[in-house]
């Protein structure tokens, strides 16, 4: 589980409330920001975080 952590693309992503994402994910690609709703869904599963990330994904479709 730590090494899932350490891999991610955003340090302490873990840590971050839903509002500090947005700033955090701007130059992420769809790759990132798909490893990171992954990681959120088998993790946390904080929906708001995952509102953020998911409208990030459609964004940059």
């Amino acid at each position: 589980m730590r090494s899932d952590r350490a891999s991610l693309p955003v340090p302490e992503f873990d840590l971050l409330p839903a509002r500090c994402l947005p700033s955090r994910i701007e130059a992420l690609d769809i790759q990132q920001v798909e490893q990171l709703i992954g990681y959120e869904r088998n993790h946390a599963h904080r929906i708001e975080v995952l509102n953020v990330l998911e409208r990030k994904r459609s964004q940059l479709r």
